[in-house]
């Protein structure tokens, strides 16, 4: 029997050391496609690379990739003829990049419906990103000539997917010695939009086919990516350097708990998750994060609070929901008070979060870098209640 064929357009952390993994383990056959011609020259001189899984309580396994092939996206004639031969693609690349790969797609789409018209293709979506899956499709159809849209609507599925799967900052000795390997908590959930597929679906483990991909989304980045940033920004406040030590602070821990309950409550409300469903979710994001060879740092994880005290993102979001849904979001409040007072100055997103509080007070400034309206001032008045509350018990702020 032929070898399947996966294109993995994007040879970052994500697309080595979630879908090559996986892929590999399905027994596919790997190329991978990349813009940086330094990246795909390290792949091709070294021919090998390892996939090291941190799975907590001690657990540790490598799995070596090799015997993949790797393009660079300006050799086209022979990345052509890999999405002519492919059985899938997945994307991992970040969503600026979508209009580039989006045209070249396109232009490799045109060759493959001449030479496999009946032969469908499915184009999974690896992005950290809400609504990536349409979004990529936007990209792809704004590229293609009137004449090849209804071929690519017959035949060619934009699959979304919600990438779960950490890919943590390698230790420098290790980074030093094989800079290609990627370190992952080694999760295999993997959920994907189970209507959007147009061939078979990938045997490979950990793919989860699910109706709304959406909602995935929604409960990693309002609950999961909402924790992390709770125990980052609450961590902080107490001095504490990695994440799993400021869960291990009783009061970190509770702070960000109850926030932890507040998103689930809304995320069960919004979107009819049961709540075994996330009790289950729940318990499983705590294993992950509770993880000291991870090495997950305040700094890494707290990263940007500029982005993320904005309204549709992982804190202010989730306070939004849980208010919509008559859930009064006072942890919710607190994690994101905890974000207006975290001070990095390494941290160019920390430095204009604290130099918009200087200029405009901390009340005019809240509601700026948070996005609230005036008949939010009930979420703001929590907001800066939690501040002064957290002014008084923080180690520094």
């Amino acid at each position: 029997m032929e070898q399947k064929r996966v294109v993995i357009w994007g040879a970052g952390r994500i697309g080595r050391g979630l879908v090559a993994d996986l892929f590999h383990a399905g027994g596919y056959h790997i190329t991978f496609v990349d813009c940086a011609s330094k990246l795909v020259e390290q792949l091709r001189a070294a021919g090998r690379y390892t996939v090291v899984r941190l799975e907590g309580a001690g657990r540790r396994t490598e799995q070596v990739i090799d015997h993949y092939v790797a393009l660079t996206t300006d050799q086209d004639d022979e990345v052509a003829a890999a999405i002519v031969a492919a059985d899938v693609v997945a994307v991992a690349i970040f969503a600026q990049d979508f209009p580039a790969a989006g045209q070249q797609l396109a232009r490799h789409a045109s060759r493959r419906r001449t030479e496999r018209p009946d032969a469908p293709l499915d184009i999974l979506v690896c992005a950290n990103l809400l609504r990536a899956g349409p979004q990529f499709r936007a990209a792809l159809f704004d590229a293609l000539p009137l004449d090849a849209r209804p071929y690519v609507e017959r035949q060619i599925g934009v699959v979304e997917t919600v990438v779960m799967r950490a890919a943590v900052d390698m230790p420098a000795d290790a980074r030093d010695k094989a800079p290609l390997d990627v370190w992952t908590d080694g999760y295999t959930d993997w959920p994907a939009e189970q209507r959007a597929f147009r061939g078979d679906v990938p045997r490979v483990p950990g793919l989860r086919l699910v109706d709304d991909i959406y909602a995935e989304g929604m409960r990693k980045l309002y609950v999961a990516n909402m924790f992390h940033a709770a125990l980052a920004y609450l961590g902080a406040l107490h001095d504490h350097v990695r994440i799993v030590d400021a869960l291990a602070d009783p009061w970190v821990r509770a702070q960000a708990e109850g926030a932890l309950q507040e998103a689930s409550l809304a995320l069960q409300a919004e979107h009819g998750f049961s709540a075994d469903d996330m009790a289950d979710w729940i318990c499983k994001l705590l294993t992950r994060v509770d993880n000291p060879a991870l090495g997950d740092t305040v700094a890494r994880i707290g990263a940007d609070p500029r982005r993320k005290l904005r309204r549709s993102d992982r804190l202010v979001g989730p306070a939004l929901l849980a208010r919509r849904h008559g859930i009064r979001p006072v942890n919710l409040a607190g994690a994101v008070a905890a974000g207006l007072l975290y001070v990095n100055p390494s941290d160019p997103g920390a430095v204009y979060v604290q130099g918009r509080i200087a200029e405009l007070g901390l009340r005019a400034a809240a509601r700026e870098l948070c996005e609230l309206a005036e008949d939010e001032d009930d979420l703001l008045d929590m907001i800066l209640a939690a501040c002064h509350e957290l002014r008084g018990t923080a180690s520094r702020c």
